[in-house]
This record gives structure tokens, C-alpha cells and sequence, in this order.
């Protein structure tokens, strides 16, 4: 699909000669900056020195004060807590980052509890409650989960259980009737920070009650490393509290002192190493997330609370043998989608604006995967299912203007969904539905879509952040672009434009020929490599997965327009600027 460029609104050349003059910074930098909404001198700087931002007051959040009472309540009482997880990333670090601190910092007795996720399917469960409350657990606290769980909590007060719920994901109408709910998107919470993740809403917690314990509030750097991992790997966006998460706890991830982590860390050759969130989201995530996707995520937990070396290098054995399990799922689920996609009976890209797929041999663990990588593929809201029993379990994915959880309410309003295990947010959500409504879902799906959204939304637009000429490029500008880090959501890396450039040389296709062994899995040369010159100056330039373009630049070669990230590259210790080429055009 050819994408659109959209580039930036013309910017107010008084605001950019003002702001260069207070920040002494390059006109380049600073319109990147504008570009992101940082208009004033100090948000510019607190951009730039993350370090120096300070953390929002944890009681700023609805209901802390009575969740902290409540905990210390129970560590008087000597009560038995329970924390209750979820089976991804952040579930896995919120849960293993709230026990270390109540057994380390509190002296509590707890326990802890990851739902499985083909047979216990996602957040609070009665049946999870009523043995809790049979092992004489008194207060449950959720993490990354639980603000739907309107029944569940009632059947908890009946058995004379406490609730604590700490989520960031989207509350209904109707909040769970708990003794405390702490989530900044409660339409009656005026936290300043709507965007934390489940652990970040954790790590509040635990903020909380350092500060009502008058207790050090250095304490809390000993879970910035695992609180880091879980906001990078759940994909909200990293600005405000979330990019100073981030950016002091992968400082800690450098000088790693969990035994668990650091193992993980040495597997992937990342230990003692500077540390991006890229290294997160594509090496320590999928193997902590592999765990949950192939069976029992108790064993990522444990990886983090792991205190023996020898223990925490098997687990790390297990999560990979876990993960190349997981790629060949994901991999053999996603070319069976892609074949029912591509069957014209059951997906009419001139009028569908979804994909919707279904399978009864699909393993639960991948469908949010393979949602991802259909919704890259073909631009399209997608949703897997997997049917087991005659009831699905769905997962879908979003593209910039479409709201799924939205989307899936007014599907639910009309009885097409199950009550329980509905839940999530704009690109993310997740769902069970009685096989027999998969027709129907498909349908008014497709319809609430189609009536709602306009076709400007199903164009790829590539945001171009700055256009700008190769002698614009040097290292003063690289070492002020590192300052832009940590990059994720809401503060994507910035994309560049330059007209009129040449190709010189040799074109050349590359790939990567690793594979698992088996031809259908192995990865085919699908990338441009090239040296691109405009005027005298000319850089190193690679394309990933843009091979379809090559014979346009073969046929072209000069007059041309690139996209692109400015990377800086290293080989035999050697630095030198290399441009990652995103989309080239005439």
C-alpha cells in the first residue's frame, strides 16, 4: 500500500527565533520540538533533561489514600494479601515489582496470582476469589486488571474479601463496588497523568505508601528497572511520568541488580550495555511474554523474584524455549489468516474495513499477534479468534482513528459478545464470543466501522516531522537527537524528508536468512541497501521490508524523495551516520 506523506502544519517563525534564542538549540531541533507540542523554554527543557522532572504526588490519584490505609491495615493486622496479575508483560512486572517490595519493605505475607490464559482467561475469577478466601486471604489486589470485574468484586464482599484495584485500562459505566479502585482513567480521578501503564498505576502504589509510611523515598529506584520494562512493553505513550519512568529506569537496567533480569539480560547480550526501549519491546518482552502466550506466565514471575543465578539462567532457558515455540505458532497462524484474508468470499477490501478471522486449530496465545501483524500488512482494524467449544476467544488490533474497545461496546450492547473477559482500549482489546455470533459480529463490525469512519482514515499516512537538506546532517545534530530518547509511542522516532537526492552505485536486496529450519518460516530479502547523495554529500542508506521499491529506484535513480530515520551505525568500533529509509517516492 502506497502511503500518504503528511507533513507538518507550518510552524509560527516567531515561536521557533524565540525559542532558538532561550535554548540556544538548532533551528532543526527546535522545530522538532514545536512539532511536539513544546512551545515554552521549560517544557523543552524537561523534554530534553527528563531527569530533572520530578513525579506527580501519588495521592493526586482517586481512592490511594484509601488503598494505602487499607495495606496498612493489613500489615498491622498481619492479614494474608494476595496480588492478582495478568499474563502479559505488565502484569507479569506489576506483580512481581509489588511483591518485592511487600516482602522486602513491609514484612507482608503474600501471595500471588497469574490467571492462565487458555483456561482462566484474563482478570478476576470466582473461582480464583473463593480459593483465595479458602487459604484465609482477607485482601486481594489486582494489577493491570480488574476494573470490569463488577460480579467478581461482588462475590468477593460476600465472602468478606477486600479489593484493591490498581488498572489503567478503560472503566465502564459501572465501577466494580471495591473497597479502592486505582485508575487514572476514572472519569472522576484528576490525576494530572491519564497515560501509566498497569505497572506504572503500581508503582504509584508503592509511592503511596512510602510517603504515608514516611519511609525513603530512594526506595523506589530498586523497582525502576522492573517498572521500565513493563511501560515500554505495553506500548502506552512515553511522554510526561511514563518518559521519566522510562528514561531513569533503563539507567538502572544498564547497572542491572536483579538476579533474574540480569540473567535475561546476559542471554541477550545486553547486560551492562546501554539499554533502548527497542531492546525491550524486541528482546526482554517476547520472552517474558512467551511464558503467558504458551502456558503458565508464574514463570517470568519468578524469574523476577528469582535470587539464585542458577535458578534465574533455567528460567531464561524455559522463556526461550517458550519463545521459538511461540514464533512457530504465530508463524503458522498468521499464513492461515492470511490465506482466509485473501480468499475474496470472505474479505472484500472495497467494502470491508475490517478483518475479521476465525479458527477452531488457532492457539489463544498468539491471535494478538497475529492481529498486529495482519493490521501491518493490510492497514486494516483486525480481529483473530480462536474457537474452542463453541465459544471464541478474540483478540483485536487498531489503526490511528478507529476506536476498537469502542467498536466492541456497541457489538456488546447488542448481546453479540460474553460478558465476562470484555475489556481494553483504542488499538487494543480483547473479547469472548459464542461461535454461533461470529457471522453477526463480522457484520455490524464491518457496519459500525463503515457508518462511522470516514475512508480519509484507511489511508497510510506517514508523518514526516521536518524536511530537510543533507547538509542540515552532522553530529551535532545526532547528539542533540539522542536527547529526543527514549522513542516510543506519542514520541516516535522523528522522520525526515529530503528532496531531489540521487542513488549511486549499486542497488542491492538484502534479508535476513536465519529461519527456524523450515523454509516457511525463513525471512526473505526484503530490504534495499544503497548510497544516496544529494549535492556532495552523500550517506549509507538501508530500507527495511521496502524491496517492492527497487525497481522504481533502479528505473529513477536520481529526482527522488526519501523518508527516513537518522541513525547512528557502528562496525569493527567505528561510528558513522546512516539514514533507515521508511518510504521513497518520486
Amino acid at each position: 500500500m502506497e502511503k500518504k506523506w503528511e507533513y507538518p502544519n507550518e510552524l509560527d517563525s516567531r515561536i521557533i527565533e524565540e525559542l532558538k534564542i532561550q535554548t540556544e538549540l538548532p533551528e532543526a531541533i527546535v522545530r522538532l520540538l514545536v512539532v511536539r507540542n513544546l512551545t515554552t523554554k521549560e517544557e523543552i527543557e524537561l523534554f530534553l533533561y527528563p531527569e530533572r522532572a520530578k513525579y506527580h504526588e501519588p495521592f493526586l490519584l482517586k481512592d490511594m489514600d484509601k488503598a494505602v490505609e487499607r495495606i496498612i491495615e493489613a500489615l498491622v493486622s498481619r492479614e494474608k494479601i494476595e496480588i492478582w496479575g495478568d499474563y502479559d508483560v505488565d502484569g507479569i512486572t506489576s506483580t512481581g515489582m509489588l511483591y518485592l517490595f511487600f516482602i522486602k519493605w513491609l514484612g507482608l505475607k503474600v501471595d500471588y496470582v497469574i490467571p492462565n490464559r487458555e483456561s482462566d482467561g484474563y482478570g478476576l475469577s470466582k473461582s480464583g476469589i473463593k480459593e483465595a478466601y479458602e487459604n484465609g486471604i482477607t485482601l486481594i489486589i489486582t494489577v493491570d486488571c480488574g476494573i470490569t470485574s463488577v460480579n467478581e468484586v461482588e462475590f468477593a464482599k460476600s465472602l468478606g474479601v477486600d479489593i484493591i484495584i490498581t488498572d489503567h485500562h478503560e472503566p465502564d459505566k459501572e465501577l466494580p463496588a471495591a473497597y479502592a479502585i486505582i485508575d487514572p482513567k476514572r472519569t472522576d480521578c484528576t490525576y494530572p497523568f491519564k497515560h501509566l501503564a498497569g505497572v506504572g498505576v503500581a508503582f504509584k502504589l508503592i509511592q503511596g505508601i512510602l510517603t504515608k509510611n514516611e519511609m525513603p523515598m530512594k526506595i523506589i529506584s530498586e523497582f525502576l528497572d522492573i517498572a521500565t520494562i513493563g511501560t515500554a512493553a505495553d506500548i502506552v505513550p512515553l511522554i510526561g511520568e511514563n518518559r521519566k519512568i522510562v528514561s531513569d529506569g533503563l539507567k538502572y537496567l544498564e547497572n542491572c541488580k536483579n538476579i533474574g533480569i540480569s540473567a535475561l539480560l546476559k542471554k541477550l547480550n545486553f547486560f551492562q550495555k546501554k539499554i533502548k526501549v527497542s531492546n525491550i519491546l524486541f528482546g526482554l518482552a517476547p520472552r517474558l511474554n512467551a511464558v503467558g502466550r504458551m502456558g503458565d506466565a508464574n514463570r517470568a514471575v519468578k524469574l523476577l523474584l528469582s535470587n539464585d543465578p542458577i535458578e534465574a539462567d533455567q528460567i531464561v532457558e524455559e522463556l526461550e524455549f517458550e519463545n521459538r515455540r511461540r514464533r512457530e505458532f504465530d508463524t503458522d497462524t498468521l499464513i492461515e489468516a492470511i490465506k482466509i484474508v485473501e480468499d475474496k468470499d470472505h474479505f472484500d477490501p472495497s467494502k470491508d474495513k475490517a478483518i475479521i478471522v476465525a479458527n477452531e486449530n488457532w492457539h489463544v496465545g498468539v491471535i494478538g499477534i497475529v492481529a498486529s501483524r495482519l493490521v501491518e500488512k493490510y492497514y486494516r482494524p483486525s480481529v483473530v479468534i480462536s474457537v474452542n467449544n463453541g465459544i471464541g476467544k478474540g483478540s483485536c488490533r487498531s489503526i490511528p482513528g478507529v476506536n476498537i474497545y469502542d467498536v466492541l461496546t456497541e457489538c456488546y450492547k447488542l448481546n453479540l459478545l460474553e460478558q465476562e473477559n470484555f475489556g481494553g482500549h483504542d488499538y487494543a482489546a480483547g473479547f469472548e464470543i459464542d461461535s454461533k455470533n461470529i457471522p453477526a459480529f463480522k457484520n455490524k463490525f464491518n457496519e459500525i466501522i463503515s457508518t462511522t469512519i470516514p475512508n480519509k482514515d484507511f489511508e497510510q499516512v506517514l508523518k514526516i516531522d521536518l524536511k530537510i537538506d543533507f547538509e542540515d546532517i552532522n553530529s551535532d545534530l545526532m547528539e542533540k537527537l539522542k536527547m529526543f530518547e527514549p522513542y516510543g509511542t506519542a514520541n516516535e522516532q522523528p522522520i525526515f524528508a529530503t528532496e531531489n537526492v540521487e542513488i549511486i552505485g549499486e542497488i542491492r536486496i538484502v534479508g535476513n536468512k536465519s529461519g527456524t529450519g523450515n523454509k516457511r518460516y525463513k525471512t526473505k530479502d526484503n530490504h534495499l541497501k544503497m548510497k544516496i547523495r544529494q549535492g556532495n554529500i552523500v550517506f549509507d542508506a538501508i530500507g527495511f521490508n521496502i524491496a517492492d521499491k527497487f525497481d522504481l529506484v533502479s528505473e529513477m535513480r536520481s529526482l527522488l524523495k526519501i523518508a527516513y530515520f537518522i541513525e547512528e551505525n557502528t562496525w569493527n568500533n567505528n561510528s558513522y551516520i546512516q539514514l533507515k529509509l521508511q518510504d521513497i517516492t518520486t
